[in-house]
């Protein structure tokens, strides 16, 4: 009985230990199994030789297409590609959620957000697209010479024009560029509101577009002359500038006074939200709006034959004046690939991806024709067909551009001159007092 209860107790440590390997070896499965649902395993490459690599998205309004982009060049690579989509966070919370819990995407679309997390981002420079793209676009992305994003796109803001509506005002072929003071834009609202149930202007009262685009004109304007402009910049900023005696801002403000005089809602200015515009055009109840390519969607599904394009938005009544016949075009966000977590593999990946976006004529096609993005390199041989994107085209490809300088202002730049917009839009505050209130803010930026 000794002897058998011993053998019992050895079979039975042997049968519970294999049980606890058993039990372990599930355990690890199930692990990596919700590991892998969690996006832990998206940076790796699989076991079949296929390169996994995941690309944080933060433009919703191309998921769809963009979804069929990144599939597309996956068959074509032989790369799983995954989208990450922002799901209602910002782009900074989502960044910095991916890179605390150490699993951040492949590639990443990045706008402000850019400084933060520069540390992170590859270098880009020795890209082959690099040769294509078109000067300034990539500036915001340069640190000590060195490239570390790639374009997405541009986007242009400005007054769009209803063609249709501006071409029955002036009785024939409407010129933009005949617009190049601020005598001209005053004739044109005047033509336009002479027209039976037509009025000259739509001004979206937001002020994410008076405090962050329609700023921009001023500050962008100052000079041709990169530095010079980013100089003024830092001089409001410091008290050496005052903007009462500033000729480019005092030519802005007319400009704002006559938006104001001819707006078509200057009864109730603050009340329109941002729906209003589209309809307010492309139903030609206005014939201008100022506002930025992105509402074209919205237009063309309203109007889906209509023609648009953009006027600039004159600064003084002498048409020979550094922004009187410019558009602000700018780079919204930048395509950026990590290289702190990545292996060599999703890197090399990457690559192949943002070059395939530029060089291939594959890719060129879905960027443009799917993803309605406009090129910022010399190189596509597809190009938008839509007006309003043509019209932006060919300010970019005449040189009358001027430069997104919002995308260095401070994170409450905007709404902050925004308020005060509103306010004196409104009539809520005069002159003197707007000023004062752009000027305090700046002073107050460290």
């Amino acid at each position: 009985m000794k002897i058998r209860g011993r053998t019992m107790k050895k079979l039975w440590i042997i049968c519970f230990t294999l049980l606890l390997a058993l039990a372990l070896t599930a355990c690890g499965e199930s692990a990596s199994q919700s590991s892998s649902e969690s996006g832990q395993d998206s940076q790796t490459s699989g076991g079949s030789g296929i390169t996994e690599i995941s690309i944080l998205l933060t433009k919703p309004e191309i998921a769809k297409p963009f979804e069929e982009t990144a599939k597309r060049f996956g068959e074509e690579h032989n790369v799983k590609v995954t989208v990450i989509p922002l799901a209602g966070q910002t782009i900074f919370e989502k960044m910095s959620s991916l890179y605390a819990s150490g699993n951040p995407p492949t590639i990443m679309m990045v706008a402000q957000e850019f400084d933060t997390f520069q540390h992170h981002f590859l270098d880009l420079s020795d890209q082959p697209w690099v040769e294509h793209v078109l000067p300034g676009m990539t500036d915001f992305v340069t640190i000590d010479g060195k490239i570390y994003g790639m374009p997405v796109t541009v986007e242009a803001f400005g007054f769009i024009y209803n063609n249709a509506v501006v071409e029955e005002a002036v009785g024939g072929p409407f010129d933009p560029s005949t617009i190049k003071t601020h005598q001209d834009l005053e004739n044109l609202f005047k033509q336009i509101a002479a027209l039976e149930g037509v009025e000259a202007l739509h001004v979206s009262p937001m002020d994410w577009s008076l405090g962050a685009h329609l700023t921009n004109i001023f500050f962008a304007a100052q000079s041709e002359n990169r530095d010079e402009r980013h100089q003024f910049m830092q001089d409001l900023k410091e008290g050496k500038v005052s903007l009462t005696d500033n000729k480019v801002f005092n030519g802005w403000l007319k400009t704002f006074d006559l938006m104001k005089e001819y707006n078509a809602e200057k009864h109730s200015p603050l009340a329109p939200d941002y729906d209003d515009g589209p309809l307010a055009l492309a139903n030609g109840h206005v014939g201008l709006w100022f506002m930025g390519n992105w509402a074209y969607p919205q237009l063309q599904e309203l109007d889906p034959d209509g023609e648009y394009g953009f006027i600039p938005v004159p600064l003084s009544d002498n048409p020979e004046d550094y922004g009187n016949s410019h558009i602000s075009v700018g780079v919204p966000s930048y395509w950026v690939v990590d290289a702190s977590r990545s292996t060599p593999e999703q890197q090399e990946a990457a690559l192949q991806f943002l070059n395939w976006l530029v060089l291939d004529e594959t890719g060129q096609d879905y960027a443009v024709n799917k993803l309605n993005l406009i090129p910022v390199f010399d190189n596509f041989q597809i190009k938008p067909e839509d007006s309003l994107s043509l019209s932006i085209m060919e300010y970019m490809e005449s040189g009358n551009t001027l430069e997104w300088m919002n995308s260095y202002y401070p994170a409450d730049a905007w709404p902050t001159m925004g308020a005060s917009l509103q306010k004196y839009l409104a009539d809520h505050i005069d002159r003197d007092t707007l000023i004062e209130e752009l000027e305090m803010y700046w002073h107050s930026v460290k």
